[in-house]
C-alpha cells in the first residue's frame, strides 16, 4: 500500500510500492517528470540535483521530459522505432554479448562488466561507440550523485567529477541526449541484470536447465525508484496524491510482485522504455551465448 510522509515545509513525499497503484499514479496527468522544486526544502534540494542532466544550451535529458512535451513524444517515436530493429542491433553487438556470455557462464571477463554493458548500450546508438574505465566511472559518479546523500554531493560537485562526468558522456554520445541517458543512468539495471544472470549461472545445473526466457524473467531489474511530482492534488485509483507532493514510484518493488519483463520497461503507457524490445532481446542472447560457451568448454 501507498503511504505518506509528511515533514511540514521540508517534505511530502508519497511512496507507491504495487503494480495496480504505480500504474494508476504514472497515468494520472497531474503527476510530471519535472520538479518544479516547490513544496518544501527536499523539493527545492531533488529539483536542483536533477537540473544537471541537461546540456550546456538547457536541452533536458529525455528522462526528465514531461508527457506533453512535444520533443519528448517526436524523440521517443524515433527512438523506440530505431531500437525496434532487433535483429540488427543484436548482430552489431555480438562481441560484447560473447564477452557477457563467457562471464555469466564462468565468471571470467577481459574487461570490467560495467565497461562492456556501456559499450554495448552505446552501440545501440553508434556502431563505433567505445567504452572505457574512465567512461563507466564517469556513468558511476553520475549515478551516485543522482541519490547522494548532501554532503558526498557537495564533494562531487566540488571536486570537478560531477561536470567531469557529464562532458565525458555527452562527449562520447555525440551530444545525444537519449544516448547518454542510457549509458550513464539506465545501463545500471543491466548490469545488475548481468550479475544476477552469473549469480543464477553459478548455481548446479542452471545453465543447461534454465532457458533464456525463465532466465529473463529471474535476472531482469527495473529501476530501484523515479521521482515524480504531483503538481495539483489528485485521486490516483486509490492513492491520494496532495499538490506540490514529491512521488517516489517503487518501480523494481513492483516488479518483483508482477515480474513481467514489459512491466519493468512501462512498455504500456505514455512514458515507455524505448529500449523495452532490445534490453530483453539483449539479455536472453547473453544467457544462450553462455550456454553456447559452456557446451564448447564440456
Amino acid at each position: 500500500m501507498a503511504f505518506t510522509i509528511t515533514i511540514p515545509g521540508i517534505i511530502r513525499l508519497v511512496v507507491v510500492k504495487t503494480p495496480a497503484e504505480l500504474v494508476a499514479v504514472n497515468d494520472a496527468s497531474t503527476v510530471q517528470r519535472s520538479l518544479s522544486g516547490r513544496g518544501g526544502l527536499a523539493n527545492r534540494l531533488i529539483a536542483a540535483r536533477l537540473a544537471v542532466f541537461r546540456t550546456a544550451d538547457g536541452d533536458i535529458w529525455p528522462a526528465f521530459r514531461d508527457r506533453l512535451d512535444p520533443l519528448r513524444v517526436a524523440n521517443q517515436k524515433e527512438l523506440e522505432a530505431a531500437l525496434s530493429n532487433v535483429g540488427a542491433l543484436l548482430q552489431r553487438i555480438d562481441p560484447e554479448i560473447a564477452e557477457l556470455g563467457r562471464y555469466v557462464s564462468d565468471g571470467a571477463a577481459p574487461r570490467n562488466v560495467g565497461v562492456i554493458v556501456q559499450q554495448a548500450v552505446g552501440r545501440l546508438f553508434f556502431a563505433d561507440y567505445a567504452a572505457s574505465e574512465e567512461s563507466y566511472e564517469a556513468a558511476r559518479t553520475l549515478q551516485t550523485w543522482s541519490t547522494a546523500w548532501p554532503l558526498r554531493a557537495y564533494w562531487i560537485r566540488r571536486s570537478g567529477a560531477l561536470q567531469a562526468s557529464l562532458d565525458r558522456i555527452i562527449g562520447l554520445s555525440d551530444g545525444n541526449m537519449a544516448c547518454a541517458h542510457a549509458t550513464a543512468i539506465a545501463m545500471k539495471n543491466i548490469v545488475t541484470s548481468i550479475e544476477l544472470m552469473r549469480e543464477l549461472a553459478s548455481q548446479g545445473d542452471n545453465l543447461a536447465r534454465i532457458e533464456p526466457q525463465d532466465a529473463l524473467v529471474h535476472s531482469l531489474r527495473a529501476p530501484t525508484q523515479v521521482l515524480r511530482e504531483a503538481r495539483d492534488g489528485v485521486r490516483a485509483g486509490p492513492v491520494r496524491l496532495p499538490a506540490r507532493s514529491l512521488v517516489l514510484l517503487a518501480v523494481e518493488c513492483a516488479h518483483r510482485q508482477h515480474p513481467v519483463p514489459s512491466f519493468a520497461f512501462f512498455a504500456s503507457a505514455w512514458n515507455r522504455c524505448p529500449a523495452h524490445s532490445i534490453v530483453p532481446a539483449l539479455l536472453m542472447n547473453v544467457w544462450q551465448a553462455a550456454r553456447d560457451g559452456a557446451g564448447g568448454r564440456a
